[in-house]
């Protein structure tokens, strides 16, 4: 091998004479810095800013493992926080005395218009008398029924406080862990694709 390689800057094609002990250099031409590279018997040149670049990403890939970790610990403890306020603060509930009260007086108040409309209407009621009554046991009936299946996923009393208070702060945790959970799938995704 001779003691002197001619290669050319892969920045500005000027010529190059490398000696067989140099590995990093600048060029004269240019001043682009390079790594030669040797390698089955071949010799190419890299400019120093490739070789930075994966460096860089090698750091920003542990950096990412490290703040997926930390992102994780984070987001435990979010929770962790979110479960021991509602365990400390639970939500007001209704109680289930008042849809099972109003189903029962729903029902009654059909019976009570069927039977009246019934046994006393018809044909044998030729001035419609039982008509009115019939309706106002039959409505409120019907109406009761409805209110008894809305009340339990809708009404909860003494709420207000409590989503003035606790409901803002779960809130605000909710908020907090999926501003966390976006920035781990944002570091995973860097890592693992």
């Amino acid at each position: 091998m001779a003691d002197f390689i001619t290669l050319s800057c892969p920045s500005c094609g000027g010529k190059l004479e490398i000696t067989n002990d140099v590995e990093r250099f600048a060029c004269a031409h240019c001043g682009q810095e390079h790594i030669v590279k040797r390698s089955g018997g071949t010799v190419s040149l890299s400019p120093v800013v490739d070789a930075l670049k994966k460096v860089g990403v090698g750091v920003d890939k542990t950096a990412a493992e490290l703040a997926i970790s930390r992102i994780q610990r984070e987001i435990t403890a979010l929770q962790i926080a979110r479960s021991n306020l509602l365990s400390v603060n639970p939500r007001p509930a209704l109680s289930p005395a008042v849809p099972l009260t109003t189903l029962l007086l729903g029902i009654a108040l059909l019976g009570i218009g069927i039977i009246i409309t019934c046994s006393v209407g018809g044909s044998n009621d030729p001035n419609h008398t039982a008509l009115p009554a019939s309706i106002a046991c039959l409505v409120p009936g019907v109406l009761l029924l409805i209110l008894s299946q809305w009340l339990p996923k809708n009404y909860h009393p003494n709420t207000s406080n409590w989503d003035q208070t606790i409901g803002v702060q779960i809130k605000s945790l909710d908020a907090q862990i999926a501003v966390k959970e976006a920035e781990l799938q944002r570091n995973k995704d860097f890592v693992y694709n």
